[in-house]
């Protein structure tokens, strides 16, 4: 149980380069969710207003993970200090 407690204790890299990593992620996700999205909404043959909806939930997906990525970057400045 110790060896499986010091192999999970261990670092595969630097704080800053998983901050880095995470927020390439979130930059990713939030630009790809929307295209994705719509393209999943064509093929259902929604109303105007379920269209609207998936879209603005969509867009509110997409902001959040860019914001969240932007928020990465700030925190890797701060560790960086």
């Amino acid at each position: 149980m110790r060896t499986l407690m010091k192999l999970a204790g261990r670092r595969v890299c630097d704080d800053s380069v998983a901050l880095r990593w995470g927020q390439g992620a979130c930059f990713a996700a939030g630009a790809a969710i929307c295209p994705v999205a719509i393209a999943g909404l064509a093929r259902m043959g929604p109303s105007r207003v379920e269209m609207l909806l998936g879209c603005l939930a969509a867009s509110a997906v997409s902001i959040g993970l860019v914001a969240m990525g932007m928020l990465l970057g700030v925190m890797a400045e701060l560790r960086r200090r």
